[in-house]
């Protein structure tokens, strides 16, 4: 009598995702710092590590450009069908409001005060005659 045990699939372990962000984070500062070190071409053209990661990232922002609305579309539907569900209906409505301002706040002071520290656009050489 044979006693053969059932096979087992293996499967991988991936990070988790807090970590595979940070790891993401820091590979794209490091390229980001490659593609820098390695200066514009001889004809004075970005180098192609430069122009792939332009492309890279002008994907990823058109990609979540497009699945943001949706997103949003869909999470204020859901909220409105679950309201026949909730008793406090206008408490509920103020705190959200409430929330929604408390957190617009914040991504305005942290947006005006990231443009204050570093002045982004200050080292260019396009002036406002030149839009």
């Amino acid at each position: 009598m044979s006693t053969t045990s059932p096979t087992r699939t293996r499967r991988l372990r991936f990070p988790s995702f807090t970590v595979q962000v940070l790891l993401g984070l820091g590979l794209g500062a490091l390229l980001g710092w490659v593609a820098l070190q390695m200066g514009p071409t001889a004809s004075g053209d970005p180098n192609w590590l430069t122009t792939t990661l332009d492309q890279i990232g002008s994907s990823f922002v058109t990609l979540l450009k497009a699945i943001v609305p949706p997103l949003v579309f869909l999470a204020i539907v859901t909220s409105i069908a679950n309201l026949r569900q909730v008793t406090n209906a206008a408490r509920l409505a103020v705190q959200t409001l409430l929330w929604f301002a408390i957190t617009s706040a914040i991504a305005v002071t942290v947006g005006i005060a990231t443009g204050l520290v570093f002045q982004p656009g200050s080292n260019s050489t396009l002036s406002p005659q030149d839009g």
